[in-house]
């Protein structure tokens, strides 16, 4: 949850921005929220909030800017897989949080407690296992996507080539 400096601070981003200002940035931007919804819809889980996504998404758009169909399904892809990264950690937090609730021993310490609760959910079958092998696909889209947004955007004759 965002703190009332953050929020303050993103209000105050927000007000700087004017929008695009030519006819093909405005054309771009008209198509944002179609777009985002699409997205939204295949990758928002239904007790995730696809209001929060789209801002996430939104966030990617500002930061990177994508001029080209081809850049903005970089930018998609970036967005995507960092929002997935982040699912696949909250995912990991939660079963080591309720095996850490099943150890009520008040003889053990937060450390001792927290060490037993994170071995339980890793021997208890394959999930953080299989989680990690996800969050490294997904680090992997992401770094790669980004790799060739800066790639297509370096200036001279071979810029997008590979």
């Amino acid at each position: 949850m965002a703190t009332e400096k953050q929020i303050q601070a993103n209000r105050a981003n927000a007000a700087k921005s004017c929008g695009p200002k030519s006819p093909r940035g405005k054309a771009i931007s008209s198509l944002n929220a179609a777009r985002h919804d699409l997205l939204a819809k295949t990758f928002v889980l239904q007790c995730e909030c696809p209001a929060r996504f789209e801002s996430f998404v939104e966030s990617f758009y500002a930061e990177y800017q994508p001029s080209t169909r081809t850049e903005t399904t970089l930018v998609d892809t970036m967005a995507t897989a960092r929002w997935r990264l982040i699912r696949m950690s909250n995912f990991e937090a939660a079963m080591i949080d309720h095996e850490y609730a099943a150890l009520a021993d008040p003889a053990l310490s937060v450390p001792a407690r927290a060490t037993l609760a994170w071995r339980r959910a890793t021997d208890s079958g394959r999930s953080i296992e299989l989680m990690n092998r996800a969050e490294s696909r997904l680090q992997h889209q992401f770094n790669s996507a980004f790799d060739r947004l800066r790639l297509l955007r370096q200036p001279g004759p071979n810029a997008g080539s590979q």
